[in-house]
């Protein structure tokens, strides 16, 4: 575990790895570093840089509201700090748009992007205050008697319904912390809620084509915000781009189907000769 500081001073905890090829990697807004722990698994002898974003695991939360490209900034200076050159980014939901937004702030800084379902859309860039997922997330229950009452209540339950059991328990030990002996979301409901209500506000899809680098496009067979036909939309607008489909999975592709994600960037990496 190492932490370095943000562009902006916050403290960011990440997770470093070494070996070659090398990739970093993004999280979903609401999770945890950890959760690609079974894809980092799958890529046996890689180096891996996974990160918290603020606000999650073991990073600071920062002021709200948040501004997404923050999150493009952090991944730049996670990158900076552990003086990777052009590594293979790869991220999930939020996680995914803060690696396209990185690499417009600073082009060529990854060699490749996999990019699973990301929060990239047409507009209008508007704040949602009613929005669905920011109404759930503010509901959610932040707190459990113990780790194993947590696992209880989330297996086999909402967004967790598909996720392989090595994801859950990941999650289960970055997401949660010990405090005055209960189990507390690290990721409190508030700053989970104030993601999703900015995720509209940062119009990255109108500079999707100063994407550098090759990138794939990747998305859950059944998932309920990105269509085959949208992703390869998303893919048209990254100019060097493809798309694919992954059977049997939600939103969630990595921790429902982490061997074919490592699969996916082993062949982004060999298509980009890294």
């Amino acid at each position: 575990m190492e932490s370095f500081a943000a562009h902006d001073g916050l403290t960011i905890s990440c997770a470093i790895r070494d070996g070659a090829p090398r990739a970093v990697f993004a999280h979903a807004t609401g999770f945890c570093k950890e959760v690609w722990r079974p894809v980092i698994r799958h890529l046996d002898g890689w180096g891996s840089l996974a990160v918290d974003q603020r606000g999650h695991g073991g990073s600071e939360v920062g002021a709200m509201p948040y501004d997404w490209w923050d999150l493009g900034r952090d991944l730049l200076a996670a990158v900076e700090a552990a003086r990777w050159e052009r590594p293979i980014g790869v991220g999930h939901s939020s996680g995914a748009a803060s690696l396209v937004m990185a690499e417009v702030l600073r082009p060529g800084t990854f060699a490749a992007l996999v990019l699973v379902e990301p929060i990239v859309f047409p507009p209008p860039y508007v704040r949602y205050e009613a929005l669905p997922l920011a109404v759930a997330a503010e509901r959610r229950r932040a707190s459990f008697p113990s780790a194993g009452a947590a696992r209880q209540h989330l297996h086999g339950r909402g967004p967790f319904a598909g996720w392989q059991d090595e994801a859950l328990d990941a999650y289960l030990e970055g997401g949660l912390a010990e405090r005055d002996g209960e189990w507390v979301l690290r990721c409190r409901p508030e700053v989970e809620a104030e993601c999703y209500r900015t995720a509209t506000l940062h119009a990255a899809w109108d500079r999707m084509g100063e994407v550098a680098c090759p990138a794939l496009v990747v998305g859950g067979e059944a998932s309920d915000s990105h269509p085959a036909a949208f992703l390869g939309e998303q893919a048209a607008r990254l100019g060097d781009a493809g798309a694919e489909v992954v059977p049997g999975t939600s939103h969630f592709v990595p921790m429902e189907a982490p061997e074919i994600v490592a699969g996916l960037i082993r062949r982004a990496a060999a298509g980009a000769g890294a």
